[in-house]
């Protein structure tokens, strides 16, 4: 990962948070919290580390700041605190000293991607703005997109389905909503999105598509058909999305729809029924055990 360090005071690492916040920026914030003997940096010292591997201040810099990078990445995919240790006398530095560093992810938003900024798709943002989400509105049709412009928490990519491959970013915490027009539409867009992920080595943690159970069946047996790597990918859609809650306007299929990502990217494990669709989730939750 190439390092690229902006000089910063240590009042301006707040300046940086705060504007992250304003514009749902993700990061790993780094504190020095110990010290012994000779280091770079004292006690309180701040770094962030961005989503790109940039950073925002320094706690030293060289090796041992490089091992904080690494580490502030998996801190950040994972969306966990972590407390390191660096011995820079052992190859991490030349003062010959210890540093602790604490990590902690900021915002703990994830992307969420809504493909058709149609009625579902608005309703999808406007229902989700208190949620821990950050939202990138994906339409072909730049009239649907252009009342979000303007709007900081919202991004929005103009798109058709042969465009959306160079242009979507696979990210392995958010999630990833199909709602286009129509259900031709609906798997090319999803054909686009499993190429991504496939260039990405990377996959949605959720990913859902809109629509009825027939709908589905015909989505389902056309992205199969482009070859056994769909098939199996195709396990895991959650298609029909949205949990059973009896939805009819856009709000409430939105509304069922968070309902369901969030058990998924929570690792709540789901009510099926016996075709294995889900249909709800426990009142006393039962989480699957983390794996690393």
């Amino acid at each position: 990962m190439n390092q690229k360090k902006q000089p910063i005071a240590q009042h301006g690492i707040y300046e940086t948070l705060a504007r992250m916040a304003a514009t749902n920026e993700d990061g790993v914030l780094v504190t020095v919290v110990r010290t012994r003997l000779s280091t770079p940096r004292h006690e309180g010292s701040k770094m962030v580390v961005h989503p790109d591997g940039t950073v925002t201040g320094s706690i030293g810099g060289g090796r041992s700041e490089a091992r904080v990078i690494e580490e502030a990445m998996l801190v950040f995919n994972h969306r966990r605190c972590c407390m390191l240790e660096l011995d820079l006398a052992k190859g991490l530095g030349v003062c010959g000293g210890r540093m602790e560093v604490f990590l902690e992810p900021v915002l703990r938003s994830a992307p969420f991607i809504v493909i058709g900024a149609g009625h579902v798709g608005r309703a999808m943002v406007e229902v989700g703005r208190s949620l821990p989400f950050h939202f990138i509105l994906v339409d072909d049709r730049p009239e649907f997109l252009d009342p979000w412009q303007g709007d900081s928490s919202v991004q929005t990519i103009q798109a058709t389905p042969e465009e959306l491959v160079d242009k979507l970013k696979v990210s392995g915490m958010g999630a990833l909503l199909l709602a286009s027009r129509n259900h031709e539409l609906d798997t090319d867009y999803l054909a686009a999105a499993l190429e991504a992920e496939m260039a990405a080595e990377s996959r949605f943690p959720f990913l859902g598509v809109l629509g009825s159970r027939s709908k589905a069946m015909r989505i389902h047996r056309k992205i199969c058909e482009m070859g056994p790597e769909h098939t199996l990918r195709m396990d895991s859609v959650q298609m029909p999305v949205g949990l059973d809650i009896g939805a009819e306007t856009p709000a409430e299929i939105a509304l069922s729809v968070f309902a369901e990502a969030q058990a998924v990217l929570r690792g709540v494990e789901p009510l099926r029924n016996d075709e294995g669709t889900i249909i709800g989730v426990p009142l006393h939750r039962t989480r699957k055990p983390k794996t690393e």
